[in-house]
């Protein structure tokens, strides 16, 4: 997956694939920026701001432009900005998901993305891990979740060393 390209699907971007297939059949691997926005992908452009005093940045859509796909983000007051990334229960996760009813979605994108593996492996997810981020965002498009209504599910599955 090129991150760096992609479209708007569904609110949210599906990255370009690290190799394209052209009209002819061939296959271009590690296509060059030219390709991938001859092919239709956009440059995604994912830059936060500095957040402004007593407040915390948090993402909250993506603007379509004719050539970028431009991370909007908004200034939250009254949130402490948090000192470090917090990680949640995987059991904890798995039974508010089911509790929602989106256990069923959600497993099926970690097997359609090829994630199973790495879901088994997981002990915990940390909130900055690259796969999780991509998996909530998959999730609360898929499901038509707000930012909101997917905080509230993640509050309550934060992991706690005793």
């Amino acid at each position: 997956m090129n991150m760096k390209y992609g479209r708007l699907f569904r609110g949210d971007v599906e990255y370009a694939p690290d190799s394209l297939e052209e009209k002819d059949g061939t296959v271009v691997s590690n296509p060059s920026a030219a390709t991938y926005l001859a092919a239709g992908w956009k440059r995604v452009v994912d830059e936060p701001p500095a957040p402004e005093a007593g407040c915390t940045v948090c993402p909250s859509g993506w603007d379509e432009g004719a050539e970028a796909i431009t991370r909007i983000y908004k200034q939250v007051r009254g949130e402490p900005q948090p000192s470090k990334s917090r990680v949640f229960s995987k059991l904890k996760l798995v039974a508010a998901l089911k509790a929602a009813d989106k256990w069923v979605l959600v497993k099926t994108w970690i097997e359609e993305r090829g994630y199973w593996d790495y879901y088994l492996a997981a002990q915990n997810f940390r909130e900055d891990n690259e796969m999780f981020a991509e998996a909530l965002s998959a999730v609360k498009r898929y499901a038509g979740m707000s930012d909101d209504e997917a905080e509230v599910i993640l509050k309550g599955c934060i992991w706690e060393e005793d």
